[in-house]
């Protein structure tokens, strides 16, 4: 138990860094799994969606495209929202439009209207990752941060599990039923969100760093016992503040929207654009894999603070790169053999969620708490954003050719995923191995 002296207020949030694991620890992190997987689920659905109607080619690209550019809208304002208003509000903001969003699909009777439905669905759902991805790391203790919030990852493949399977039974039944299932899914989750949210602490580390002082107080004495002595919160601080001198913070955006960017379009490419054009009888399967296997692979999170975020996003990104290169250059032999064509996909969604989990906790991790939000959403609103004209450029099946070129797109993607991960290794910090938010954002400097 925590004992009720004062304290220097900038010190709290160090000292709370250096706590056990707790019950709010707890509930923050069922409320931030679940709204990942409500997430996942969500953006995985959208594509499904392209089964429920027959349209032109141009017409299915606008789907493909769609959840892309509502993420990255979603993405955005929740950023904006994350940092000025908090953490804990931007939730509100977000499970509303799920409110709203997961009714009106129930009722949307014709493609316009499920185009609508997605939006609103689907730029929550962004809105929704950004704001764990900032709030996570300013919650969790030291010890735990990396492992947890890697182990968060996982639950989007989790959610690529029971859509694949969900797609199995919509793409074979009506429209309606697929509607019906997705709506369903969104608000009964939704109900299960709103209560844990209603029982988790607001970040410490952002009511500080913008003056709150009085609710960063009150918020401690609730959910972390009383707040630190002097001696507890002085020790604190002189283990977490460790003299690192971090990349300028152009680097850091490059760094992370290059293997964003790398992660976001190379795994969309594989999952919900090659199978739909060129094998669209195999697109259920391809996901059910994908997600499968990313699932297993992301248990390696457990080691997070054991091991090097370095190690992890170099080693990853260039396996996801020589796996695309390899299976580029034997289509001529897995197109005639579909065995060999699963087990090169086995092995590749493999690295590429151990990729994910890496690039997706470093994204949220190396920015100043009063800027998290909007950082970390304008290096995922570009990376992802990068996906929708690509997916133009993609020459239509019926080229001669085309999934030759497609695949060779896909490869020069994941390079420059690799590029940027190098160059991390190189110039970069170490965020893994229990470091501290405070050294990783550059705050503790």
């Amino acid at each position: 138990m925590l004992f009720l002296l004062p304290i220097t207020l900038a010190e709290l949030s160090k000292a709370i860094e250096e706590t056990g694991w707790t019950r709010a620890h707890t509930i923050s992190f069922l409320a931030f799994a679940i709204g990942l997987f409500l997430e996942g689920f969500i953006f995985s659905y959208a594509f499904v969606a392209s089964y429920w109607y027959s349209v032109p080619l141009y017409l299915e690209k606008l789907l493909f495209s769609w959840p892309y550019l509502w993420l990255v809208i979603g993405i955005i304002v929740g950023g904006y929202f994350s940092d000025k208003y908090g953490r804990k509000k931007t939730f509100i903001y977000s499970m509303a439009m799920y409110a709203v969003g997961g009714v009106l699909l129930a009722f949307s009777v014709n493609y316009a209207l499920v185009l609508i439905s997605l939006a609103l669905l689907v730029s929550a759902a962004g809105s929704e990752m950004n704001n764990i991805m900032t709030m996570a790391h300013e919650i969790f203790p030291r010890k735990h941060r990396s492992k947890a919030m890697m182990m968060l990852m996982d639950f989007v493949a989790l959610a690529g599990v029971v859509t694949a399977v969900l797609g199995f039974i919509s793409i074979y039944s009506t429209p309606f039923f697929g509607r019906i299932v997705a709506s369903a899914a969104v608000l009964l989750t939704l109900v299960v969100l709103v209560y844990l949210r209603l029982h988790m602490p607001e970040s410490i580390r952002w009511l500080e760093r913008v003056g709150k002082s009085d609710k960063a107080v009150e918020e401690t004495k609730k959910y972390f016992g009383n707040v630190p002595s002097q001696a507890q919160a002085t020790e604190a601080v002189q283990k977490t503040t460790a003299q690192v001198k971090g990349p300028p913070l152009w680097f850091k955006e490059f760094v992370v929207t290059a293997v964003a960017f790398a992660n976001a379009v190379g795994y969309g490419f594989m999952a919900y654009t090659l199978a739909p054009l060129f094998f669209p009888d195999l697109f259920p399967y391809i996901v059910l894999i994908a997600s499968v296997v990313g699932f297993i692979g992301g248990l390696l999170g457990l080691t997070g603070d054991r091991f090097s975020r370095k190690w992890f996003l170099t080693l990853s990104n260039i396996g996801t790169t020589a796996m695309m290169a390899i299976i580029a250059v034997t289509l001529n032999i897995w197109s005639k053999n579909l065995m060999i064509f699963w087990a090169l996909l086995v092995i590749f969604y493999f690295i590429v969620q151990i990729n994910y989990m890496t690039e997706d906790t470093l994204k949220g991790e190396l920015w100043p708490t009063q800027h998290r939000g909007k950082l970390t959403a304008l290096a995922r609103a570009i990376s992802i954003g990068a996906y929708i004209p690509l997916i133009y450029l993609i020459p239509s099946p019926s080229t001669p050719g085309a999934l030759t070129e497609f695949l060779y797109i896909a490869v020069a993607v994941w390079a420059v995923g690799a590029v940027g991960a190098i160059a991390w290794h190189i110039w970069g910090i170490e965020t893994g191995k229990g470091v501290s938010i405070g050294v990783a954002s550059g705050e503790a400097a």
